[in-house]
């Protein structure tokens, strides 16, 4: 490649838009060094000196280059563009011969340059009679020597000019680097805030599935029981049937034989009247329904929810509870359940897998116990009681077991939940809810078991009542004695040896229940997110709270506790938090939050030093935090 030397004359096109040092950098990205001429890198690396500069061809100034050197110099992309747009232009037509303004006489005999008249003139014209006389004169080639130099004067400072436009040029191509940039930037914000949402619509699809399916599955179960269980009952009685026809045909002496078999004929047709008397057609409906929150046109994208139907029996039973976990049939959440067992699948995004959740607690908070099988482990645990001597019993029950533990939260022993049949076989039941007497007796309610039985502290069992009853909360009146079963079908008071009392209305979403020193009885609601205060003989008397976030408002509460001075301690659960009021229903403050590691707080008791447990679903665990 031959290189220009600076005397070459250099062509506008071939030059000035060109490597000022090679004349031939047409496709390579030119710099701009401080006097505005263009350069391309590799040449002035070559060309520039130890101290950083070098005399530059074009305008012959002595330039020093920044203190990064050649990369620091700014970079002319707007050359390209530029002559693209120039070699692009359209071919124009050749010019017609300039018009000269000369004389008369043959334009070759045009030797001089009238000032005056702007014109060439020959000697002809400046004789007598001379038109000309007393006008400024001189040779044209003199004259056409100053035009070109005033031409050459125009195309320098044209030059400059476009020079100096190179700055702007280069700054309207950083701006439109920058506008890229920008707009990359947003869209990229903009479709990681999409796939965030597209995420969260997906998890929540595939959660509502898994509720479905579980609910299904968990209904489908408790049909196939009952159904193993009247085909059972239905294959005994027609054996006993066939045994005691074959007596009846016999012709010795079988009269006892006869009487055992009329008697197993009985007692397994009263076994039948039983088992299908008892079947609850309502307690096998799915009971839940999609309701859809539309497709709004801006704002949050979010689906619906599923939730559960209320109750509605059309068969008469003795069971006046349906086969759920007390205020409804457990819901899972992530395909998992994690502890939702009272009630609708509220809309929650931050529920999480509790084994995919790290758990962080405050200074105040300790956590005792985790998801799993083993001692001091909880899967599903429902039920919360502390006893006068602060002995904590918990509902463990996926394990289908009571675990107890002291106050410092370690474990003491394990009560099994074990009965026999009808038939004489051993079933380990699932406790749902707890509540300790006075006395130090444990009062359990189950998932499927019918009653409410009592058993020692010590574990041994005393007895059981309440036979129509199942999955219902349970709480004891530490006025006189009395316990108080709620569950959806209604509030059913008994005395301390189980005699019922009376039966009244409450809500149709119970969440929890207990009863303040005077004997009132405190009712959450998860439907209206609110606690109702009843008089012993069923009378509402007050509400405390309502619906929302803020400080003395719930989201769904469930378990409540009252203090020995009638202040009432609620898990307002889908709030993450545990909230207290006095007797009347002010709010006095919160006594733990998701800052203390809590996320659902089902339920919770008070220790005589003034702690708080509270038992979170999500994380299966206890916290115990201090005031």
């Amino acid at each position: 490649m031959a290189t220009a030397e600076p005397e070459q004359e250099i062509s506008l096109l071939g030059g000035f838009l060109s490597c000022g040092i090679c004349g031939e950098a047409k496709e390579k990205e030119l710099k701009a060094s401080s006097c505005l001429h263009l350069f391309c890198g590799d040449c002035l690396r070559a060309k520039v000196g130890e101290d950083g500069t070098f005399s530059c061809p074009r305008c012959k100034k002595d330039v020093t280059l920044p203190a990064g050197g050649v990369n620091d110099l700014q970079d002319s992309l707007w050359v390209h563009d530029v002559r693209k747009a120039m070699e692009s232009r359209p071919v124009a037509p050749d010019s017609p011969q300039a018009i000269r303004e000369v004389c008369d006489h043959p334009a070759e005999n045009a030797r001089i340059f009238c000032e005056n008249c702007d014109k060439a003139i020959c000697e002809d014209c400046v004789q007598d009679p001379n038109p000309h006389k007393g006008h400024q004169v001189s040779l044209l080639s003199d004259a056409i020597k100053r035009k070109q130099g005033e031409v050459q004067t125009v195309i320098s400072s044209c030059l400059v000019g476009v020079s100096n436009s190179g700055a702007t040029l280069n700054n309207l191509e950083a701006s439109d680097r920058t506008l890229r940039a920008r707009r990359d930037k947003l869209v990229r914000e903009i479709e990681k805030e999409a796939q965030v949402l597209i995420d969260r619509i997906v998890a929540r699809r595939e959660r509502l599935g898994a509720d479905v399916e579980a609910k299904y599955n968990e209904k489908s179960r408790l049909l196939q029981e009952k159904r193993s269980e009247t085909i059972e009952t239905v294959a005994n009685l027609l054996h006993a049937v066939e045994k005691a026809e074959t007596s009846c045909n016999e012709k010795e002496d079988n009269y006892l034989r006869l009487s055992g078999a009329k008697s197993d004929m009985i007692h397994l047709s009263q076994r039948l009247t039983h088992v299908t008397a008892e079947v609850d057609l309502d307690a096998f409906d799915l009971g839940l329904k999609f309701t859809s929150k539309g497709i709004p046109e801006d704002g949050a994208f979010r689906i619906g929810r599923v939730e559960e139907l209320p109750v509605i029996r059309r068969v008469s039973s003795d069971s006046t509870d349906s086969l759920g976990y007390g205020n409804g049939n457990r819901v899972t959440i992530n395909g998992n359940n994690n502890g939702e067992k009272n009630g609708d699948a509220e809309d929650s995004n931050d529920t999480v897998l509790a084994e995919h959740k790290e758990c962080r607690t405050s200074d105040r908070s300790v956590m005792v116990g985790k998801a799993g099988t083993k001692q001091e482990q909880f899967n599903h645990p429902c039920g919360l009681a502390v006893s006068e001597d602060d002995v904590i019993f918990v509902a463990d029950t996926d394990n289908k077991r009571i675990q107890v533990l002291n106050s410092s939260g370690e474990f003491v022993r394990v009560m099994p939940t074990l009965s026999k049949t009808w038939l004489g076989r051993n079933t380990e039941h699932e406790p749902v809810w707890l509540a300790v007497s006075a006395e130090g007796n444990l009062y359990v309610t189950y998932h499927k078991k019918s009653g409410v039985d009592v058993f020692q502290e010590d574990g041994a069992f005393v007895t059981s009542f309440a036979r129509n009853v199942r999955s219902s909360r349970i709480a004891i009146s530490p006025l006189d004695g009395n316990i108080v079963v709620g569950s959806e079908s209604g509030i059913r008071i008994f005395t301390s040896d189980g005699q019922a009392q009376k039966m009244f209305s409450g809500p149709a979403f119970l969440g929890g229940v207990a009863v303040s020193p005077q004997g009132d009885i405190l009712v959450s609601d998860r439907r209206e997110h609110c606690v109702k205060v009843y008089r012993p003989d069923g009378k509402l008397q007050r509400t405390l709270s309502g619906w929302g976030d803020k400080a003395g408002q719930c989201y769904s509460p469930r378990g409540i506790c009252v203090d020995r001075r009638g202040n009432v301690i609620l898990a307002d659960r889908d709030n993450g938090r545990v909230q207290m009021f006095n007797s009347s229903g002010k709010f006095l403050r919160v006594l733990g939050t998701r800052a203390d590691g809590l996320d659902r707080p089902e339920e919770v008791a008070l220790l005589s030093d003034g702690r708080i447990v509270v038992l979170d679903s999500v994380h299966q665990c206890l916290f115990f935090i201090s005031q």
